[in-house]
């Protein structure tokens, strides 16, 4: 039936403000429909109903069954402060402009299963005491907010199965006391900025950005994501928490709900960004991308689970400009957080060009006024090289070992004798974790000490002894004394031979591994010899407790 706005003012005007069992099944609404304030006792079906213009049902009230199932708005659909006593049907319903559910109150379930919305949708402070369904609702406002769930309270089960919003969904503030169930899709930001999560929750999302700061879970929850930048500053975490990635691509049946998602970066890993506030002992990340994640202010951040393939920012690659003593540098590949890059972009006096140069790569110029200090990097450095360390993962704490004696060899603040001791400690082994420096200064060594050999330790003739003594009537007495002229270097010229070459590594070999060479010697050879016993084990063993580091379990 044909509603024009004559015809609906007379019938609303002969029922008052009050209907009984109300049918409008597939009526047309050509100049909208203003309901505001009417109360329907009975049921009221608008099934299949078309509403060209505004449809007004502000501070409606459904004592029964409201079904608006396939029912088409061309104009705002305004249902602000409607009360629903029994089930509000909204199934496959069109919004082609807005559509306001701000402070509705449904007591009994509401379906929006299937519901297009192409302009706003607005439910901010809705209160849904029985249970909602947006399963697989599609939110197309491609700008700006798709859908505005804030301050919303969800008393029962939220099915967000398979929804889609092609902008930003805001649920901040709003309260779910039962599970939440998706996955959920948006090719925008999900903000839960302050949502409450009361009961156990797992739930996929696939997002541009996931803003979590100061959500509150009471219960365990599991985010499986996608794509998602997610940032968790100051969220309350009561119970364990795991952010993963999520490897498949969601599916509603056999249909892919990925379409709208860009594909510019070609890639579906998930970044964490912020930690700061958060109480660690209770997260859990698997599979996440730490190398832009802000670990600074995080509490119990040496508890922190870390599983799966973690990523980690790495020092810049190649050959670099550096300082007067070093004029080219390159830095050995190792897992950094980027407190440490955001330290070193900034030029100081305890950085060189060396330290600033290639970092933070894609990531911004951080400010000066909150960058850390050398203090604050190591103290992250440290307390993720325990929560590795306390999962057996050995060979991946030792690069956090490295970035934090990097800092203390930094920081002005360390005394000055420890510091040159861990100059020295990082020159020739890279704080032990650096087989092939230490391997390299150790070789290094030794041909010194063949070359102080082959110069000034070697004689330059084997000691020949002779014979010295007297034979009385009665007995005798035999003296054995070495040349001493012989134990002294030959010219020269004649100090490079292979013969002499050969003596001198067999020296300097005996002296690192065996400790003693059996040679006789100069008295400059014994020197050299005892410098050697002294010097070279100690860069032997460096090496060795190198390799270890990086093989041990």
């Amino acid at each position: 039936m044909r509603f024009t706005a004559e015809l609906w003012q007379a019938l609303t005007a002969a029922v008052g403000t009050r209907f009984g069992q109300a049918r409008f099944d597939t009526a047309h609404f050509p100049n909208g429909m203003r309901c505001s304030g009417v109360r329907f006792a009975g049921p009221a079906y608008f099934e299949g109903a078309f509403f060209e213009g505004e449809a007004l049902f502000t501070g409606a009230e459904f004592a029964d069954y409201a079904g608006f199932e396939a029912a088409r708005f061309t104009g705002g659909a305004y249902f602000r402060e409607v009360r629903f006593h029994g089930e509000a049907r909204f199934v496959a319903v069109r919004f082609g402009s807005g559509a306001f559910f701000d402070g509705v109150s449904c007591a009994s379930t509401a379906r929006f299963a299937h519901a297009w919305f192409e302009g706003a949708a607005a439910f901010t402070s809705a209160g849904f005491q029985g249970s909602v369904h947006f399963t697989e609702a599609r939110f197309l406002r491609p700008s700006d907010t798709s859908a505005d769930f804030s301050d919303a309270h969800f008393a029962k089960s939220a099915g967000f199965y398979g929804a889609r919003f092609q902008g930003r969904a805001v649920f901040a503030q709003a309260i779910f006391e039962h599970e939440w169930r998706g996955p959920v899709v948006c090719t925008d930001e999900l903000w839960m900025r302050g949502a409450v999560f009361k009961a156990p929750l797992r739930i996929g999302i696939a997002a541009q950005r996931v803003d979590m700061n100061r959500v509150r879970c009471d219960s365990t929850a599991a985010f499986h994501l996608r794509y998602a930048a997610v940032s968790l500053r100051d969220a309350v975490l009561a119970e364990p928490i795991t952010l993963s990635y999520e490897p498949m691509p969601f599916m509603a049946g056999t249909r892919p709900l990925e379409q709208e998602m860009p594909r510019d970066e070609g890639s579906v890993a998930v970044h964490l960004l912020r930690l700061s506030g958060v109480n660690a002992a209770h997260l859990v990340l698997t599979d996440v991308d730490l190398s832009r994640c802000e670990f600074s202010g995080a509490y119990h951040l040496d508890q922190i689970s870390l599983s799966g393939r973690c990523g980690y920012g790495t020092p810049p690659l190649g050959l670099r400009h550096g300082s007067t003593w070093f004029p080219i540098c390159w830095w050995s590949p190792r897992r950094v957080v980027v407190e440490e890059q955001y330290w070193r972009a900034l030029p100081g006096e305890n950085r060189t060009d060396a330290d600033t140069d290639g970092w933070l790569t894609g990531l911004g110029h951080p400010d000066p006024a909150q960058s850390p200090t050398a203090d604050d990097v190591a103290i992250v450095y440290r307390q993720l090289r325990k929560a590795l360390e306390d999962t057996k993962n050995e060979p991946g704490a030792a690069d956090f070992y490295y970035g934090e004696m990097e800092m203390r060899r930094h920081n002005k603040a360390t005394p000055r004798g420890e510091r040159a001791l861990l100059h020295a400690y990082w020159l020739l082994s890279g704080y032990g974790l650096r087989a092939s420096r230490a391997v390299a200064a150790l070789l290094c060594a030794m041909a010194v000490t063949v070359l102080l050999l082959l110069l000034y330790g070697l004689p330059g003739a084997p000691p020949t002894p002779r014979m010295t003594g007297r034979i009385p009537a009665g007995g005798g007495e035999v003296v054995l004394t070495p040349d001493t002229a012989a134990k002294k270097p030959p010219k020269s010229l004649h100090r490079f031979s292979t013969a002499r070459l050969e003596r001198a590594g067999r020296v300097v070999v005996n002296s690192v591994v065996f400790r003693s060479s059996g040679q006789d010697l100069t008295q400059q050879g014994v020197w050299i010899e005892m410098g050697s016993r002294l010097c070279e084990p100690v860069l032997f063993g460096l090496a060795v407790l190198a390799a270890r580091g990086r093989v041990q379990r």
